[in-house]
């Protein structure tokens, strides 16, 4: 519960921590994909993995959606992504 209050407000001005973004949950199926709520897209390389996708709210609660998920479900939902965010990096 700790780290869902976090992660649900950690997306500030734009941005959002490395380490924050490592801890969010990648979102694979759900109920409706139109209930979703996009918050931004992200496009960074990490040490070890390559984020690309766009993070989005769901029954109070945020997540991550990959681009390859987003290529799946193109044709049923309509991705209103309008802003990219920066990722911080950690030190």
């Amino acid at each position: 519960m700790e780290w869902e209050k976090l992660l649900r407000n950690s997306v500030k001005d734009g941005a959002i921590r490395e380490l924050h973004l490592r801890k969010i949950p990648v979102l694979k199926n759900c109920d409706n994909w139109n209930n979703i709520e996009p918050i931004g897209y992200v496009d960074t390389p990490m040490k070890y993995t390559h984020y690309k996708g766009i993070l989005v709210m769901y029954q109070d609660r945020i997540f991550f959606v990959t681009s390859k998920t987003m290529e799946a479900l193109s044709e049923f939902v309509k991705w209103n992504v309008k802003k990219k965010l920066r990722v911080i990096p950690e030190k």
